[in-house]
């Protein structure tokens, strides 16, 4: 029965381990933005308080999301009781309250179902969407380039 337990134990410390605890240092010149503001990755990250009875019933979802997007996305999480000024700044007001952030959408506010499947395909839907927006930025260059400089490209010579 022990070893049981102890499994149990290893295999939520290693869900959990992929959901890295953040805290106002991340955020300013740290692993969330670097000195200038720029993004450092892609982060989905939860703001929660420990005491709500919905982050306690995301929490779990929210572990095994993190372990399967491992490679994608980092995952995080604000505990607020901890840092309010944090959760103030970035206007949080309702937990959990769930940010999706990167350099080419900035911040965006996630509203969608707390399922890890949910989570998981809006992570993933992400992805498809910032492929989708550097091809069509790559489309438009391509657009405004002259003829001159069309055949350049085409033939490796620009």
């Amino acid at each position: 029965m022990k070893f049981i337990g102890l499994l149990l134990i290893i295999f939520t410390a290693t869900c959990l381990a992929e959901v890295i605890e953040l805290e106002d240092a991340d955020f300013f010149k740290g692993r969330v933005l670097d000195n200038y503001g720029n993004v450092q990755g892609k982060w989905f990250i939860k703001f929660y308080v420990p005491w709500c009875p919905h982050c306690q019933h995301l929490a779990p979802e929210w572990a095994k999301m993190a372990h399967s997007v491992n490679d994608e996305v980092n995952v995080g999480g604000v505990d607020c009781t901890k840092h309010d000024d944090l959760c103030m700044f970035y206007e949080v007001y309702a937990y959990p309250t769930i940010y999706y952030i990167d350099d080419s959408l900035g911040m965006v506010k996630y509203e969608g179902r707390r399922a890890e499947k949910d989570l998981t395909k809006y992570i993933q839907d992400q992805e498809y969407n910032n492929e989708d927006a550097t091809n069509a930025k790559d489309i438009q260059k391509f657009k405004q380039m002259s003829d001159f400089d069309k055949l350049r490209g085409i033939f490796g010579l620009g």
